[in-house]
């Protein structure tokens, strides 16, 4: 200790003092603060050399910074030396220090790549969005990350029905069913990256029979994946729920689900939503895209 005290006062000058150091000082300082450090020899042998550039600033015949300060300016310029530029060895092998950045394009609520971090829900729209009036029936409307933001419910399909929202007719039952006014599609936006659906996925959907009394309908739904390269789709589940609110009731909330395990969607394709109305003596009619009736697709 006694000798390290030695070395960081070579030159016999005290704090406060106005004399420059020599070239030999700055060279004992360099070893003082190697020692104290631990800083690699090789790169604190730059260090002193740019202290004097430091103080190149100072006017005509103002002292230099005192001892203690230059000792630490020198242990930073040190440190600032070896993050810029040292390659660190470990057990043989060479790891160089930089730096890495991420980036993930981002579109209609698509992460750049797997899975879904965490549940992620798209709503059914009608077209245009938010609606503005009352439309005809239309197919492929939107799905995505958009939560309604009117208030107001419209006739979704004035050449079926005069009733507010969107009218099914009760049919086969089968995903193959046609017909303006007997089944209704939502689409994504094209994906933008691969993803694996693993977990349940929870169709919301807001739904009372278009008349009263009678037995009650089944609403169905078909969850699938649309490929636009070919116009087909790979089915991956079908859910059922059964309508029982009357037209004088309020909407009632429905949910449809499906389990799904290792279900994959490639880049470029499409998950999509079938709704149709069988059985019974009623037909159903559906809400969504309000605030009020916010009908949705949780996706795991």
């Amino acid at each position: 200790m006694s000798r390290m005290r030695q070395v960081i006062r070579v030159g016999g000058v005290k704090p406060g003092g106005s004399r420059r150091r020599t070239a030999g000082e700055l060279r004992a300082h360099r070893k003082a603060v190697c020692a104290i450090h631990l800083c690699p020899r090789s790169v604190l042998s730059a260090a002193p050399a740019l202290v004097p550039a430091l103080d190149a600033n100072l006017p005509e015949g103002r002292s230099s910074r005192p001892p203690a300060l230059r000792r630490r300016l020198v242990a930073l310029l040190a440190a600032g030396l070896v993050v810029a530029t040292a390659v660190v060895s470990s057990a043989g092998t060479w790891v160089v220090l930089a730096r890495f950045t991420d980036a993930a394009a981002v579109a209609s609520n698509n992460f750049a790549a797997g899975t879904w971090v965490t549940a992620t829900t798209w709503y059914l729209h009608n077209n245009p969005t938010p609606p503005t009036g009352n439309t005809a029936a239309q197919f492929n409307l939107p799905l995505n990350a958009t939560s309604p933001t009117v208030a107001t419910l419209f006739n979704y399909d004035t050449g079926c029905e005069s009733r507010v929202g969107r009218s099914l007719i009760r049919g086969t039952g089968l995903v193959g069913e046609t017909g303006a006014c007997s089944y209704a599609t939502w689409r994504s936006a094209a994906l933008v990256a691969s993803r694996t659906l693993n977990g349940s996925a929870t169709l919301v959907v807001w739904a009372r029979k278009t008349a009263a009394l009678g037995t009650n309908p089944t609403l169905r739904a078909f969850f699938r994946v649309f490929h636009p390269a070919t116009s087909t789709w790979t089915d991956l589940g079908t859910a059922n729920v059964t309508v029982s609110a009357n037209p004088t009731a309020a909407w009632a909330r429905l949910s449809l689900a499906w389990s799904l395990a290792g279900a994959t969607v490639a880049v470029g394709q499409q998950i999509e939503v079938k709704v149709v109305a069988t059985s019974g003596t009623r037909d159903i009619e559906i809400a969504y895209d309000t605030t009020t009736s916010p009908s949705s697709l949780a996706l795991p």
